[in-house]
């Protein structure tokens, strides 16, 4: 039986975490008020921006570019349920995928 490693463990770990994403900060690029969703940039370097983001709104109001807000990324595939509203299977085996992501606008920086 090979022996893992202590090296080997971290190596695993850092690849796992760079593909995960939970959440982080960005910015609003653009917002469609209509569709409720934005063009988000994250607040780190070399991210594609991130688009069709549905924002939270707990009520309408206005969302600027250059609007700071927290990006959270979904544990599964959210297109079935963006599409209906109702618990459905996900479309595709996406966990923490950029393209499952909502953002809440309203944060103010320093």
């Amino acid at each position: 039986m090979e022996r893992i490693t202590p090296a080997a463990v971290a190596a695993l770990k850092k690849e796992i975490l760079s593909s995960l994403h939970c959440a982080l900060p960005g910015t609003v690029e653009s917002f469609d008020g209509e569709s409720r969703t934005a063009v988000v940039r994250p607040a780190v370097k070399g991210m594609p921006p991130l688009r069709d983001v549905p924002v939270f709104m707990p009520w309408r109001f206005d969302v600027f570019p250059g609007d700071p807000c927290l990006v959270i990324f979904a544990d599964c595939d959210t297109d079935a349920w963006l599409d209906t509203g109702e618990a459905a299977e996900p479309a595709s085996g996406r966990t923490h995928s950029l393209s499952d992501a909502f953002a809440f606008v309203g944060f103010q920086t320093r």
